[in-house]
Formats: structure tokens, sequence, C-alpha cells
């Protein structure tokens, strides 16, 4: 690939994780660098001074990813490559079609869309793009909503004007909530990818997410997200529900 890729990561704590990402890059081919600055530990009160007091709002678990995030654009910044791909550390790649969606995927933003915007790749929260309303030939969808924050790909301009948004004002949203609203506020695009090549293993229980405390969670969340993924993949679009718009 012709751009970085981060993975936002916590340094100890999470080895299947690490695991899991180092496996599925190794096998693609595809280097990527870990983002484990702000780690809860590493956040101290001139952070939190310094982005508004987030914590009046927000779990600690959420700051940190949130400032994991913000790293990453700072990163994809200064890169100087034209955009970057940030990826959480419990994404499972669809290693088969992975590379070549994505690639004809940035190809269709360039031709049609002008180079700029974010690009969610994966199917965060079960989303869809409805199958009444897709196109052959056709990857790229505009949205209101943010899938997740999982998955996404943003060119520098973006990840310049998230990063300037956040150090003017700092954040009181989790990380997804946080992307939507400033593109919104910013008018900046925003893309569901369909056929989504990425799937969250927290939230359909391939891995435990930081707040799960036992199995019985675990297995009851692998069971809820598939019945909510046929809901909202299979029977949305016959009810007329378009998943993208508010």
């Amino acid at each position: 690939m012709h751009f970085p890729v981060y993975v936002l990561h916590v340094k100890t704590g999470f080895e299947d994780r690490e695991r899991s990402i180092q496996r599925q890059f190794g096998e693609l081919k595809i280097p990527f660098e870990w983002v484990l600055d702000f780690d809860i530990d590493d956040i101290d009160e001139n952070v939190l001074d310094r982005y508004r007091n987030p914590e009046r709002h927000l779990r600690p678990d959420e700051i940190s990813c949130c400032l994991k995030h913000l790293s990453a654009w700072d990163r994809i910044a200064r890169a100087g490559e034209g955009g970057g791909l940030v990826l959480e550390d419990d994404v499972l790649l669809d290693g088969k079609r992975f590379e070549t969606i994505l690639h004809r995927a940035l190809d269709e933003l360039r031709r049609r869309h002008g180079a700029s915007g974010c690009i969610c790749l994966g199917d965060g929260c079960a989303l869809h793009v409805p199958w009444t309303k897709t196109r052959r030939g056709t990857y790229l969808y505009p949205a209101d909503l943010m899938r997740a924050s999982d998955s996404y790909w943003i060119d520098q301009d973006t990840a310049v004007a998230l990063k300037h948004w956040v150090d003017a004002r700092g954040f009181t949203l989790p990380a997804d909530h946080l992307i939507e609203t400033i593109l919104r506020e910013l008018s900046r695009p925003l893309f569901w990818l369909e056929p989504t090549v990425v799937h969250q293993g927290s939230h359909s229980g391939v891995f435990k997410s930081m707040i799960q405390l036992n199995d019985d969670g675990f297995l009851k969340k692998r069971h809820e997200f598939w019945v909510k993924k046929i809901r909202r993949k299979y029977i949305y679009p016959l009810l007329g529900i378009d998943p993208r718009r508010r």
C-alpha cells in the first residue's frame, strides 16, 4: 500500500489482539505502525486540561481511545502520503478482498469525490448500506453517520482538519461520535464502503472488550451482534430503513 497504516493499541494487557494484528498484516505483507500513545496511565491532569477536561463526560478508556485517534491523525498529517488508514486493534480483516476493494474505493474517491473525505471500511455496529441502494461498480456511499471508529481511511487534509478542531476545542464525545460531529461541522465528506472489508472482533464476541468481565457477557454479546446484523443488513432494506441517514 502506498499510504501509512496505524493501529491503535494498549501497551500491555491485550496480547491476543496484538498477535491477531501481527498475523493478519504479516499474511498480507502490509507494513503498519502501532499507536501506543495515551494509555490510560499516561493521561495526566495536564493532558486533561489541554483538551478541556473530557473526564467530566467520558470514561478513562473512552478518553484514551480519542487521544489515540488524535495521535494517528497527527501522524497522517505529518506523513505527507496523501492519507492514511486508522484501525483499532480488535479488527478482523477480509484477507481475500481487503487490498483489492480498498484500492478500488480509493480510486473511486479520487475520480468522483476529489480524493477528500473519510471512508468507513467495516461493519461496525452491524451497519450496512441497504442492498436495495447498492450499485454495481460503486464502492462508496455518502453517509451522515459514522459506522464506528474501528476502521477508516482519511485523506491528509481531513486529518489536519480533525486534529486542529480538537486542539482548538477539546472533546466531550466518544471517538466515533466525535469524528462524525467534526466531519459534519466542517462539511467534510463521509462514506460507507460496501462491501465491507473489516469486521470488529469485540462487537461480535471474538475479543473481549475492556469492559467485559465474564464469559456469559462474552457469549451473549456474540449472539446479540449476529441477530442485530441479520436485522440491519437484510430486514432494514425491506422496511425502507437506511441507517446512513439521521
